[in-house]
């Protein structure tokens, strides 16, 4: 369990800089029966989404909650996927953190010399 405690915390790691909040809820009836964690996400283009973590399945939602309108691209969303990472399920349900993650990437790379 610590190594899956290590891969939680360098996954919320990975995206904090893309998002407004995110949290790891401890009590949530599937982490507790299914030995995943669950993930809520508050993203910059006001998205609620309550992830599920695994090591053997990888990053799925639980539950995809729009705080503004639906657009267009939400009609094409497959809320089913899952991901090998949770940038990537990010970058598919947010247009923001698609944006966000770009930027960082081009100021990484940018530091290179």
């Amino acid at each position: 369990m610590n190594n899956f405690k290590e891969e939680i915390d360098d996954a919320i790691n990975d995206i904090e800089y893309g998002v407004e909040k995110v949290e790891l809820i401890l009590d949530h009836p599937i982490s507790v029966k299914n030995q995943v964690a669950v993930i809520k996400t508050y993203t910059k283009d006001n998205l609620e989404l309550l992830i599920k973590m695994s090591l053997v399945e990888g990053y799925s939602l639980i539950e995809y909650n729009n705080k503004v309108k639906e657009s267009e691209l939400e009609l094409e969303l497959d809320l089913t996927k899952s991901f090998d990472s949770l940038p990537n399920l990010l970058m598919y349900y947010s247009p923001e953190f698609q944006k966000q993650f770009g930027l960082k990437l081009f100021e990484r790379l940018s530091n290179i010399k």
